[in-house]
C-alpha cells in the first residue's frame, strides 16, 4: 500500500491557538491564519489534473470510426452474444434459478411499461433544481427494459413502446444543457434505444433520432465551456461516458466531431479515476462509487464492443480494483458507511461486468446476493422505485453462468485489506470471511477530512460479530440542512451531529476549543499495518486531526485478533496542557456498566458483547447528541447511544479497549 502523502504539522498554528485561549480567553475560535497553508494545499490539488498522457488523438479515432462505420447493432453495453445467451436460456426454457428471476423480472416491468395509465410517456417538467434529470434516467430505465424485452422475446410490443418513449423526448425542445448531466444521461437513453431497436426502427425516425442527439446534446459538449471536462467527481464519469457513447452511436453524422470529442474522453476521463486510485476505494464511499462506476464501466464495455479496444483505460492504476472496492467495504450487517453513505450493500450490475473480465467469481457471488424479488408496478411514473429493472437486465447480459455460490472458491481473497486513495480516502479493512453474515468485520478509516461528502472521521470504526454491528457508523445527515455542503473550517456542515468528531467512533479533545471538533484539513496516516494470523493490526497517526485542540500526539492502535473474534483499540495521547478528553463509540446495543466502571456488557437480541477497559478511564453512557449545547437542525439518534470513556484534566493518557464476545 502506497503511503506517499504526508500530514503537515503545523506547531505554530497549536501554539498560536493555544495562546488565545488561554492568555485571552478566547474559546470557540478557528485559527485561519494557521490554516491558510492547508488551503494552499487544497487549491493545488484542485487544479492538479491526472490526464491520460497516452489518450488516441483525433486522427486515431476518426480512422477507427470509419473502419467501424459498419459496426454490427447491438454494441452498446452488450452485444450480441451478450443477447443470444439469454435468447437461448428464454426459448429453451432452461435458466438457471438466478437468470429465471431476472428474466422474469425485466420482463414483468416491460409488460408493466406497456399500460401508458400506469406508465405515461415522461412529459419535459423540470424539478426544482431546474433539471429534467430525474426524466432523462427514467428514459434509461425504460430503454434498457423494453429493449431486452424486444431483443429477448422478438415481440413488437415492447418495441412499439420503446419507440413511443424516443418519439417522446425527441419531441422536447431540448434536453435541458443547463445541467448537463442530464443532457448526457438523455444523450445515452436515446443511443441506447437507437441501438438496441435498430433493426425495427424505420430509417427516416432513425434520421430524426440522430439529429436530435447532436443538436440537443454532442454539439453543446463540444461547444460549450462545461465543467465537467475538467472535473474529478462522477459529473465528469457520467458526462464523458453519456456523449461518449453517443459519438459512436452517431458517429456518421459528422465523423470528425465525434472523434474529436471521443478523443477529449480517453484522455481526460481518468481525471476522475484519481477518486479511486491506486486501491480502487472510492473517495466518496460506497453508495457514490457505484455512480461514477457504472458509467466508467459503461463507456468501457461499450468502446472494447465498438472499437474492439477501450485504448488503455482500464489499464490505468485502480480501474481493475474500482470492481472489488463495494465488495471489500461490505460487513456482514451492511456497508462499513461512512460519510454521507447508506449501511446498505452496494449492488450494481457492473459487478458482474468486472467478475468476467477480471476472472473474479466473488463479484459475481456478491452481486447475485441481491435476488430479485416479483416486480409489482406502481403509479410513481418511476420504474427504478421498484428495484430496478435496468439493473436486472444489465445482471442479466452480463452474469457468467460459470459463476455460482455452490463452485465459488475465497480461499485466495486478502481478509487483511489496507486500502489507499490519492484523493486522501485511506482505510484497513479486516474479517474472517466473505459473504458470510455471522462473519466478523473490523474496519477503520484514516485519509483527509476534507473530502466531498466527508466527515469529521479520522479514527472511526465499524465492528460486525455473530451477525450484529455492534459500533454504528450514522451515516449521512440531513441534505437539507443550512450550508450542509460548506465544510470548510467553521462550515455549516460541521452542524450537523453526525458530521462531527463527537458523532463518530473516535475521539474528541477539548471540545471546547474550536467549533470543529477535529482539524477539517487533517490527514490521518496510517504508519503500521500487518496481517496476523488470528487477525490483524494497523497503527493510524491521529495528531493532524487535534493539532488546533492542543494535543502534540493521538496514536490509535486497532487490531482484531484472537482469531477473528476480538477487536483491541488502544489510543496514546499527548496534550500540551490540562485537557477533556472523550472516547466515543456509538452502539444500538442495550448497555450495562460493572460497578467498577471497567467493564461494560453490550446486549443485542439474544447476542452479548462485552468491552473491557484495560487502562485510563472507565466506562459511562451519553446520549447520542452534541457536547455543546444544540442547534436548529439537531438530529434525531434516540435509537442509539454511546459507550464512553471520559477524562477531565489530564496531558498524558493510554485508553485500551477491548470488545469481545461473551459466550452462552
Amino acid at each position: 500500500m502506497k503511503k506517499g502523502r504526508k500530514a503537515k504539522k503545523a506547531v505554530l498554528g497549536i501554539i498560536i491557538s493555544i495562546a488565545l485561549v488561554i492568555v485571552l480567553g478566547i474559546t470557540n475560535i478557528v485559527p485561519y491564519f494557521a490554516v491558510i497553508p492547508d488551503m494552499v494545499k487544497v487549491g493545488i490539488d484542485y487544479i492538479s489534473l491526472d490526464r491520460n498522457p497516452d489518450y488516441p488523438d483525433k486522427e486515431q479515432i476518426e480512422k477507427a470510426l470509419t473502419e467501424n462505420s459498419e459496426k454490427e447493432h447491438p454494441f452498446i453495453l452488450a452485444d450480441e452474444s451478450d443477447f443470444d445467451k439469454v435468447k437461448k436460456e428464454y426459448k429453451s426454457n432452461k435458466f438457471t434459478p438466478y437468470t429465471k428471476k431476472l428474466t422474469d423480472y425485466v420482463l414483468s416491468n416491460a409488460d408493466a411499461l406497456l399500460d401508458t395509465g400506469v406508465y405515461p410517456l415522461m412529459d419535459y417538467v423540470l424539478d426544482e433544481e431546474d433539471s429534467i434529470l430525474p426524466i432523462s434516467r427514467e428514459v434509461i430505465n425504460r430503454m434498457v427494459i423494453l429493449g431486452y424485452a424486444w431483443q429477448i422475446t422478438g415481440e413488437e410490443k415492447y418495441a412499439e413502446r420503446a419507440k413511443a418513449e424516443l418519439e417522446k423526448v425527441c419531441s422536447y425542445d431540448d434536453w435541458c444543457t443547463s445541467h448537463f448531466l442530464a443532457t448526457a444521461e438523455m444523450a445515452l437513453a436515446v443511443s441506447i434505444g437507437y441501438d438496441w431497436l435498430y433493426d425495427y426502427l424505420e430509417e427516416d425516425f432513425k434520421g430524426l433520432i440522430k439529429e436530435k442527439v447532436w443538436e440537443y446534446a454532442i454539439k453543446s459538449a463540444l461547444d460549450d465551456n462545461h465543467w465537467f471536462t475538467w472535473s474529478k467527481n462522477n459529473w465528469n464519469s457520467i458526462c464523458y461516458s453519456g456523449i461518449g457513447i453517443a459519438c459512436m452511436t452517431f458517429s456518421e453524422y459528422d465523423t470528425e466531431k465525434a472523434a474529436e470529442f471521443l478523443s477529449m474522453c480517453y484522455e481526460n476521463m481518468p481525471i476522475a479515476f484519481a477518486n479511486f486510485t491506486p486501491d480502487g476505494v472510492y473517495v466518496e464511499g460506497p453508495g457514490y462509487s457505484q455512480s461514477g462506476m457504472d458509467a466508467i464501466v459503461n463507456f468501457v464495455a461499450t468502446s472494447k464492443n465498438f472499437f474492439g479496444t477501450d485504448f488503455g483505460m482500464s489499464e490505468v492504476a485502480g480501474f481493475k480494483e474500482l470492481g472489488k472496492f463495494p465488495v471489500y467495504i461490505t460487513t456482514p450487517t451492511g456497508v462499513f458507511n461512512f460519510g454521507d453513505n447508506k449501511a446498505r450493500m452496494c449492488f450494481t450490475p457492473s459487478l458482474h461486468w468486472y467478475a468476467t473480465e477480471y476472472e473474479s467469481p466473488l463479484l459475481a457471488c456478491y452481486q447475485m446476493s441481491d435476488k430479485p424479488g416479483e416486480f409489482i408496478p406502481d403509479t410513481s411514473e418511476n420504474t427504478e422505485r421498484n428495484g430496478g429493472g435496468k439493473s436486472r437486465a444489465l445482471s442479466s447480459l452480463w452474469y457468467n453462468r460459470a459463476y455460482t455460490p455452490e463452485a465459488a472458491d475465497f480461499s485466495d481473497e486478502q481478509l487483511y485489506l489496507p486500502l489507499y486513495s490519492d484523493a486522501g480516502q485511506d482505510m484497513v479493512l479486516m474479517r474472517s470471511a466473505y459473504l458470510d453474515k455471522n462473519a466478523t468485520f473490523a474496519g477503520i478509516k484514516g485519509g483527509y477530512n476534507f473530502i466531498n461528502h466527508g466527515d469529521l472521521d479520522i479514527g472511526t470504526f465499524v465492528f460486525d460479530s455473530m451477525g450484529e454491528r455492534w459500533a454504528e457508523e450514522l451515516g449521512p445527515g440531513p441534505y437539507d440542512a443550512p450550508n450542509y455542503f460548506l465544510n470548510t473550517p467553521a462550515g455549516g456542515r460541521w452542524k450537523n451531529y453526525s458530521k462531527r468528531a463527537e458523532g463518530q467512533n473516535t475521539l474528541v479533545i477539548n471540545p471546547n476549543v474550536t467549533l470543529d471538533d477535529q482539524y477539517v484539513l487533517a490527514e490521518g496516516e496510517f504508519i503500521y499495518w500487518e496481517e496476523t494470523d488470528g487477525g490483524g493490526l494497523t497503527t493510524l497517526d491521529m495528531t493532524d486531526a487535534y493539532r488546533m485542540n492542543g494535543a502534540t500526539k493521538v496514536v490509535r492502535e486497532f487490531e482484531l485478533e484472537k482469531e477473528y473474534t476480538s477487536l483491541k483499540i488502544t489510543d496514546t495521547i499527548k496534550c500540551l496542557f490540562k485537557s477533556d478528553i472523550y472516547w466515543f463509540m456509538h452502539t444500538k446495543a442495550d448497555i450495562e456498566i460493572s460497578e467498577n466502571g471497567k467493564t461494560a456488557i453490550l446486549t443485542i437480541g439474544d447476542k452479548q458483547l462485552k468491552a473491557t477497559s484495560h487502562s485510563d478511564g472507565t466506562f459511562s453512557v451519553m446520549k447520542a447528541e452534541k457536547l455543546k449545547g444544540e442547534w436548529e437542525w439537531d438530529e434525531d439518534y434516540t435509537d442509539l447511544q454511546k459507550l464512553t470513556v471520559r477524562l477531565e484534566n489530564v496531558r498524558k493518557v493510554e485508553i485500551k479497549i477491548t470488545l469481545e464476545p461473551v459466550s452462552k
